[in-house]
């Protein structure tokens, strides 16, 4: 369930959304879960959600919820292990961070930057985000700010960990 109040509104509104299903063979035939909305970014007038490697769910209000998506014409080659992505706004642009880890999900050993150029629908790799840091929380939320406005180093990525 989505709660949502447009810009002006007196109250807040409920919407149920429908993404899809995740199959779960391992738990058994037919067993799945319903897809919940994780990973999220404000983006030029849209919420971005659910990045990776193949596509981009976008969520709209005009002024009710609409669904659509972003469809990657070249999908990035999906990594072996483990990874956790974080979709990212810095300065109108969207990126996503990819964390990547052999089998235990707590130690990162490698991360990708990639942003998104939306007039070709496709991934781009970024080796550098300039005087910009990345701030990701483990539970999908990410945030750019200005290194300089901060205090921290740029073209970097923090990431609290417990």
């Amino acid at each position: 369930m989505l709660w949502y109040c447009t810009v002006g509104g007196e109250s807040w509104a409920n919407y149920e959304y429908d993404i899809g299903t995740l199959e779960l063979p391992d738990l058994g035939e037919g067993c799945c879960e319903k897809l919940t909305i994780c990973s999220i970014a404000a983006c030029n007038g849209k919420f971005y959600f659910n990045g990776g490697y193949a596509a981009i769910g976008v969520l709209e209000f005009r002024p009710a919820p609409v669904f659509s998506s972003v469809v990657i014409r070249q999908p990035i080659p999906h990594p072996f292990g483990f990874q956790k992505e974080f979709l990212v706004e810095a300065q109108q642009e969207l990126y996503m961070v990819s964390l990547l880890s052999n089998s235990d999900p707590d130690v990162v050993y490698r991360f990708h930057v990639h942003k998104v150029d939306f007039s070709s629908n496709e991934w781009r790799e970024v080796s550098d985000i300039g005087d910009r840091v990345f701030l990701l929380a483990w539970w999908y939320f990410g945030a750019s700010r200005s290194a300089d406005e901060c205090g921290l180093q740029r073209n970097c990525i923090y990431l609290p960990c417990p």
